[in-house]
């Protein structure tokens, strides 16, 4: 091939590129479309309120002298005649009776340790995985703030060291330290004085160890008689008063007051919801036993009915709570954003079950356009839920149906999928 031919084929080639390149970069000009990745999520149809706690609550009072030592953490469950307080005449005999405590509970956790059903069955091995499975779980519930847990978790973890520690040091024992103990118990037990006043509970209920000065006001038997006005002005107060114990609330079951917009009729009575509050991990299942809109549907009162009582949901009487309708919590699949919705007329073929004749029918469908490739094609959509701004749609193992991951077209093509 002679030099003149060469050059000539070499032109060809570049013109050939450059042709290609420019195609592409017009095309994707042409094209630029928005895209986003289709992924899974779960409806969760709530909103954030704030509640009122209702109780059927008694405060009791103490007018003698003395201080007070509890025998009954805030929310623990009382029976007749059961201790509430200890009274006794000066601050030292409550310090002797936490330190008995803290010794009695040391003892305990090294009687589990030198066990010896536990120390001669026990490997390393498995210790070391429980031990690593339970500082795991103790950062979890570190994060979760959740308090009692990791007191028992830290106390777990104790214990397994120890274990460790008598299994791999045969001339190891704990039993010189738990004799200490004991002798220490028995001499601050020695110099214990009996209490001046020992107050009881009269009746079946759960304490508190403050009040707040709502306790008559807010009964759950006036629910449906609360206006909005009296709802926004309860504040979370406590009352300064030393004659003040506490006070008994009488059943495990109270009512959380929200006021909500139901212009929509979202809530109905009987609806099953889910609280989460913001001073607990726990989350709290209802009823809503009570719709007030005497106001106005835009200010209804809902009451619901609930039956947890611990620690954290007697610290407050009022408090941020995130409301959530149960009815949707099982909805899963696709989110796709209203702003990529199209409707489409397709063509299809369907056989009658009863004569089998096929006949070809013509439906619109909602779906989206995705990317396959450059192209954009468009999905159908099984639309289980709308929110405001976006649907749910099942996930459907049909090609013709939007996929997981596929690339939703957000942008850049119109009504016609151009």
């Amino acid at each position: 091939m002679n030099s003149e031919m060469l050059s000539a084929v070499l032109v060809l080639v570049a013109v050939f590129i450059i042709i290609t390149v420019a195609n592409v970069v017009v095309k994707q000009l042409g094209q630029s479309y928005v895209t986003e990745t289709a992924l899974r999520a779960e409806v969760s149809d709530s909103e954030f309120l704030q509640g009122v706690f209702i109780r059927d609550e008694v405060v009791i009072t103490y007018d003698g002298s003395g201080v007070m030592s509890y025998e009954v953490p805030d929310g623990g469950k009382l029976g007749i005649g059961s201790v509430i307080a200890n009274v006794y005449a000066n601050e030292n005999q409550i310090a002797v009776r936490q330190k008995i405590e803290e010794l009695e509970n040391e003892l305990y956790l090294l009687k589990r340790i030198s066990n010896p059903g536990t120390t001669q069955t026990a490997q390393p091995s498995n210790i070391e995985a429980l031990f690593t499975e339970n500082y795991k779980n103790y950062l979890y519930q570190r994060e979760q703030d959740s308090l009692d847990s990791l007191k028992e978790l830290r106390e777990e973890m104790a214990v397994l060291l120890g274990i460790y520690h008598l299994i791999t040091e045969s001339d190891t024992s704990y039993r010189d330290r738990m004799d200490a103990i004991q002798g220490e118990i028995i001499a601050l037990q020695q110099s214990q004085e009996v209490p001046v006043s020992v107050i009881t509970s009269d009746r079946a209920s759960y304490f508190v160890s403050y009040a707040d000065g709502y306790e008559d006001s807010l009964r759950m038997s006036d629910v449906n008689l609360l206006t909005v006005e009296q709802l926004e002005q309860v504040e979370n107060t406590v009352i300064r008063d030393e004659n003040v114990v506490g006070k008994l609330i009488d059943s495990y079951q109270w009512i959380l007051a929200v006021v909500v917009d139901n212009s929509e009729r979202k809530y109905r009575d009987g609806d099953r919801v889910t609280l989460k509050f913001a001073s607990t991990s726990d989350t709290v299942t209802g009823f809503i036993t009570s719709v007030n809109s005497k106001a106005g549907d835009a200010q209804t009162i809902l009451g619901i009915t609930c039956e947890t009582m611990t620690y954290d949901l007697v610290q407050h009487r009022t408090e941020n709570v995130e409301l959530i309708l149960d009815e949707y919590h099982d909805i899963q699949g696709i989110r796709v954003p209203r702003s990529a919705l199209h409707f489409r007329l397709i063509t299809e073929e369907v056989k009658e079950e009863e004569t089998g004749m096929v006949r070809q029918v013509t439906t619109k469908y909602r779906g989206v356009y995705v990317l396959d490739g450059e192209q954009p094609e468009f999905r159908k959509l099984d639309v289980i839920y709308e929110g405001d701004d976006y649907v749910i749609s099942a996930e459907r193992i049909e090609k013709e149906y939007l996929a997981l991951y596929d690339s939703i077209i957000t942008g850049g093509i119109d009504a016609d999928g151009e």
